[in-house]
């Protein structure tokens, strides 16, 4: 491997162009995570009287019990 291509090679892994994009994604993907398992935190700890008023209880029950990585 010549010193040029070791020193492009550190461009692209040493976040010049990977690691902004792959940190907001990274970034991204948590925040999804958490917005889904609060909501499913927020599912489950309502009653099936107010699930049933909210319109969709058997969704909201199949909803709650999916992991957060799960869309």
């Amino acid at each position: 491997m010549s010193a040029h291509s070791v020193s492009s090679w550190e461009n692209v892994v040493g976040r010049r162009e990977i690691a902004p994009p792959l940190s907001k994604r990274l970034l991204q993907t948590l925040g999804e995570w958490r917005r889904r398992l609060r909501s499913r935190r927020e599912l489950a700890n309502l009653s099936d009287l107010e699930l049933k008023d909210i319109g969709f209880p058997a969704a909201a029950e199949a909803e709650k019990r999916k992991p957060f990585w799960r869309a």
